[in-house]
Parts: structure tokens; sequence; C-alpha cells
């Protein structure tokens, strides 16, 4: 799909804007914890991190890739149409629909094959023929990304989303690449809760409700909070120690989207970044221009 020329400008200004504010503002070091709770060093924050905080950008990007894992679905092209019919016709004092052709049964003589009898076929059901899947830009789609995790170092926006942030606790969190080694659920959850204060995060991404409306009988009962991402360069371990911890996601660097970093369309996730990934993060994203 081609872009066109408004939407590459606006990717364009974008990429602009970030660089000048990147040039522009003082160089701003960020601490890395580790293992143990205490600092072991500082980096630079990332370029990517002065992007324009468009939420309307992420959120368009968000639903157009939502539409990606839907599943083309429709009636069945034979439905209601079982049986022979024929109408009667005129004079014999009763409806001229068509008429199932069949004696000896309860069916005789029934209406069939129109929408308005019982057992007819359906009216204007769903096609599996419809165009479900929104295609997006490839720079629109940069774009978002690159606002979404701008919005990861935005405290407000942050909070806006329910997060627990600890008091005095800067943004965005920058752990060691030790971290990417921690290979069992109850190391990883005592690191979160004790290294970096979020007992409170993980404590309400325990909770589950129950949905309200039809949702809850149609496979979709209980809700769940979404809680920490964790961005990380290589896994050693450490997806398989977070599977079991509620609300918090491990993603590689290479295939983190607006999806992570914006459920729902809202940005503003709560994210930990590795060292590694972090340094990796401005060549991912602006690529020569880091």
């Amino acid at each position: 799909m081609g872009m066109k020329p408004s939407q590459e400008a606006g990717e364009m200004s974008l990429l602009t804007e970030l660089l000048m504010r990147a040039s522009r503002a003082e160089e701003r070091r960020v601490p890395v914890i580790g293992l143990d709770g205490g600092v072991v060093g500082e980096i630079t924050l990332p370029k990517t991190f002065y992007a324009p905080l468009r939420e309307d950008l992420v959120r368009k990007i968000f639903i157009h890739l939502q539409t990606h894992t839907l599943q083309p679905k429709g009636a069945f092209k034979g439905s209601g149409h079982k049986y022979s019919v024929e109408s009667l016709g005129a004079g014999y004092g009763m409806a001229r629909v068509s008429r199932i052709k069949a004696r000896g049964t309860g069916k005789a003589l029934a209406g069939g094959m129109v929408n308005f009898v019982v057992g007819g076929r359906p009216g204007h059901p769903p096609v599996p023929e419809k165009k479900i899947r929104k295609e997006v830009n490839e720079k629109e789609k940069r774009a978002a990304l690159l606002a979404a995790i701008a919005f990861t170092a935005d405290e407000k926006a942050v909070r806006d989303r329910g997060h627990r942030v600890p008091e005095g606790l800067s943004l965005p969190i920058v752990v060691d690449d030790k971290v990417e080694s921690i290979a069992r659920t109850r190391e990883l959850r005592e690191f979160l809760e004790e290294k970096l204060g979020l007992g409170e995060e993980l404590k309400r991404c325990g909770e589950k409700k129950i949905r309200a409306g039809k949702g809850k009988r149609r496979g979709r009962r209980y809700k769940r909070r979404v809680g920490p991402l964790i961005v990380i360069s290589e896994d050693r371990g450490i997806e398989e120690a977070a599977d079991n911890l509620p609300g918090v996601k491990v993603v590689k660097l290479k295939d983190l989207s607006v999806l992570h970093l914006a459920p729902g369309a809202k940005p503003g996730r709560l994210t930990i970044w590795t060292k590694s990934a972090l340094e990796k993060l401005d060549e991912k994203m602006l690529g020569g221009l880091a």
C-alpha cells in the first residue's frame, strides 16, 4: 500500500522534530539498576525518547495492527438450502412463499429457502470475503512506535494508565543485562518486588475480576490488569520465568510493537529496559539518523 504524501510528510516531520529536540536537550543520564537493587552504572538516554507524544497516532496504528490478528468468518454458503422448494402460486388461500416439496413429514409444505421462515437461509449474513485487515504504512507504523516508546518515559502517562510507580524511581527503568539470565519465577518476582519496589504493581496485576456484559459467557469471563513490560536484547531464561507472573510480559527488542507498549490503544505502559536493549534502540528505530 502506497503512502500518501501527507502521511509521509507527517512521519518525516515527527522524525525532524525528534532530532531537533534531541540536539537541543541536555544529555540525560539514567541509572542502571543491578540484581542487588543498587546502581551499577549510568547510560545516556537514546534519542528515541525525545519523540513527540502523539497519542492519536499510537491509537490509530494500534487499531490497524489489531486487525491483523482477526480471522475471517461467515455463514455456511449452503445454509437453508437443504430442501427443494417451490411456490404453489395464487388461488390456494395461503401465502405464495416458496414451500418445501415433501410429503409424509412435518416439513411438508412448510416455508423454506427464504430468510423469514423457520429453517430458511440467513439474511445478509457475515461473509468471509469481507476485508477486515487494515493495511499500515511502514513509515507511519515506525512513527507510532517512536511515540509509544517516548510515552514509557513520561511519568504522568504511565500513572494515568493506572500503574503503581514507586516514588523516587526514575523512568525509563533500566536494569543490568544479568536480569536476562533470571530463569525462575520466584527470583524474578523477588527482583521486581524488593529491588525495584514494584510490589504494589504486581499485587494490582494479580487481581482477577468478572467481566461485565455478555462477554462473560463468550470465553472472556475474567479480566486481568496489564503490568510491566520487560524489553530484552536476548532471552537467557527470563521469558519462561515471567510466564507465571500475571500481567508481566517479556519481549525482545527486535519484536517490539505498539501492541506491547500501548495495550488497549492507551500508551504509557510501565516498561523495564535491559542495558543492552537500550543501547541498540536508536540503531533499530533511527538507523543512520542515530
